[in-house]
């Protein structure tokens, strides 16, 4: 245990979210960390937004209210006043489990570059499980897609950040992506923590199902920024990231299969997890990957699980 306790910067960007702003800003200063820097960037809200800031803003650092272009350049304004050894942000609808700062700050080591805890997923209309944040590298990363981390559970060092280029704020997107990808390809050394770190929420209005209302549209959205993201790193990281980019795209219309077969509820689970393992075996260098793995294990447990227990879980 360090001393002294590291500062940690937490930046929440928000948006109009008055009916959850008031729970997130109570779970990072209910934290009670003692060398705590915590920044609330509002867009320009509307609805409660503006009396629950008014009511906390003593106790937080920096309040910034202004227009911004979104999510990622809200961040970035946070990112300009940051002065910690810590830095990450939590949307304004999701929420930090008690005592996470201090688990982080207790377990502070200059030999590891990024920390990382599990997400719980939670919400309306959704059977509750945890994110695992593992193996994370920028290659197995590139090999994958922009769902096999979850970005509230990732606690990254400010120096090495700003060093690495900080947040793209022209992605809307996959700007969590594309800056775990720049940052580790330069600071690889994750510590993997067992304990739940942060709460991601899941309801109408969050932007996880919001931007994905309009499926086609918006998945064609996605996809193009993600193969602008892997145009990029492909032209500015060193060769061996180039090429597990290039399986990721690969890869990408086999893990649309993937959650394909996840959402086909009318297909016998036995039936979906042996096509999966045909095609993989068929194709093993796109289909032999953890994600396929994790589909199957998840179709398998539909079917020993009982009838009744069966939820919506995705």
């Amino acid at each position: 245990m360090p001393k002294t306790l590291p500062r940690i910067t937490v930046v929440t960007p928000s948006y109009n979210q008055g009916d959850y702003l008031e729970e997130t800003i109570r779970s990072v200063l209910d934290q009670d960390y003692p060398n705590l820097q915590y920044i609330v960037v509002d867009g320009g809200s509307t609805d409660q937004s503006g009396e629950i800031l008014d009511k906390y803003s003593s106790q937080i650092s920096h309040v910034i209210r202004e227009p911004d272009e979104g999510q990622s350049d809200a961040i970035c304004k946070g990112l300009e006043l940051a002065d910690g050894d810590f830095f990450n942000w939590i949307n304004s609808d999701d929420l930090l489990m008690p005592g996470v700062l201090l688990e982080l700050g207790k377990s502070s080591n200059p030999a590891i570059d990024l920390y990382t805890y599990s997400v719980s997923v939670f919400g309306e209309n959704t059977e509750s499980y945890l994110m695992y944040n593992r193996n994370l590298s920028a290659k197995a990363i590139l090999r994958s897609d922009p769902y096999s981390f979850s970005q509230p559970g990732l606690w990254f060092r400010l120096p090495m950040l700003r060093e690495c280029g900080g947040i793209d704020r022209s992605l809307n997107y996959g700007f969590d992506w594309d800056l775990l990808i720049r940052y580790l390809a330069a600071h690889p050394r994750v510590h993997y923590s067992d304990s739940v770190g942060a709460r991601f929420r899941l309801h109408s209005e969050s932007k996880t199902i919001v931007e994905f209302a309009k499926e086609d549209e918006q998945a064609n959205r996605f996809l193009q920024e993600s193969h602008r993201i892997r145009d990029k790193l492909e032209s500015t990281l060193a060769p061996q990231f180039a090429e597990a980019s290039k399986l990721g795209r690969l890869r990408t219309p086999w893990n649309d299969y993937l959650t394909q077969m996840l959402d086909d509820r009318e297909r016998s689970p036995i039936a979906a997890a042996l096509e999966i393992l045909w095609r993989a075996a068929t194709h093993p260098r796109v289909g032999c990957s953890r994600r396929t793995i994790g589909t199957i294990a998840r179709l398998l447990s539909r079917y020993v699980r009982p009838k009744d227990s069966i939820g919506t879980r995705r």
